[in-house]
């Protein structure tokens, strides 16, 4: 059985850590300093332990204190974001926050969520794009989706399935592959166009079976996209993640010059809140996305086939 604190004092010992004051903590809260003094006094009488020291008007976070600050911060957060949620999903009518990667969300599910739109009418979809990794857990979202390494622990409050994974595999542009690759001239010493937050030249180069060599000339981008933009201009030849690069290669724009791809170590991964259960529109658009997902991911690996591109799954590298 719980037992239950005083709210009214945690809220104050919360103020107080946060602003390192008293009186800026009274200030925030509405009520008098001897107030807010008051209640942390009946707190550390409670837990039988001090959380500040105090020197004059000087106030500091003891362990205990620093322990429970950290989870006060947590759980506020946790009750600012539900009831914020439970207020829009009350005035706004059925809407799915959905937070991506840039990648992500651009290059595929701006794409796709018109099918659950029509499929599924009344029901609003809000996608917001970030930089990979940015959880934004002071904001309500219903999911979030971000791609990293297998079984990487989730950030505390949410619950994390995969996805899909992709297949890494060199792409460039059919006059690059022209000009460069049919005179002759090696994998290596081709212009290699890197994406700085996924480089895995040389992992994919071992477990293929070519020489990674020594770049003469690589090229570094911090987004995807753009070091895709850049491999179907023609300056050179990337390693494309076929998830999110297919529509470029179904165009022509990209081509696969050396025909094997490696699956990929990483997953995009559904983030989903711990704390909260889904509503009747959240539900219907994790099963659309999963389906959408899978399909899509079936329909590639078809087509990559079609290629005649050996699609190689990922063990122990080759001796």
């Amino acid at each position: 059985m719980r037992k239950w604190r005083s709210l009214t004092a945690l809220r104050a010992v919360e103020a107080v850590a946060r602003h390192g004051s008293m009186s800026a903590a009274a200030l925030e809260l509405n009520v008098t300093r001897p107030a807010i003094s008051k209640q942390i006094a009946l707190l550390e009488r409670d837990l039988a332990c001090q959380l500040f020291h105090r020197d004059g008007n000087r106030i500091t976070l003891t362990t205990a204190g620093a322990e429970l600050q950290a989870g006060l911060r947590q759980a506020f957060d946790l009750i600012s974001t539900t009831t914020e949620g439970v207020a829009r999903r009350a005035t706004q009518g059925e809407r799915v926050r959905v937070l991506a990667c840039r990648d992500f969300a651009s290059s595929w599910l701006a794409g796709q969520v018109g099918s659950f739109l029509v499929g599924n009418p009344g029901i609003s979809v809000e996608i917001t794009a970030d930089r990979n990794g940015n959880f934004r857990m002071g904001e309500d979202f219903d999911f979030r989706i971000f791609y990293g390494p297998d079984r990487a622990a989730a950030p505390p409050g949410l619950l994390q399935t995969e996805l899909c994974r992709w297949v890494d595999m060199p792409v460039c542009a059919p006059d690059f592959a022209a000009r460069w690759l049919e005179a002759g001239k090696s994998l290596a010493e081709a212009p290699q166009l890197v994406d700085a937050n996924y480089d895995i030249w040389e992992d994919w180069c071992l477990h293929a079976g070519f020489d990674p060599g020594a770049a003469r000339q690589r090229t570094l981008f911090n987004e995807t996209n753009l070091c895709m933009s850049a491999a179907a201009s023609g300056v050179g030849i990337a390693i494309g993640d076929s998830f999110l690069n297919m529509p470029l290669i179904r165009q022509g724009q990209l081509i696969v010059p050396f025909k094997a791809g490696l699956v990929s170590e990483q997953t995009y991964a559904l983030f989903t809140p711990l704390e909260r259960g889904q509503d009747k529109a959240a539900r219907r658009f994790e099963l659309w996305l999963r389906q959408a997902v899978s399909t899509y991911q079936s329909t590639i690996l078809e087509e990559l086939s079609g290629l005649g591109i050996r699609v190689i799954a990922r063990t122990a590298l080759p001796a």
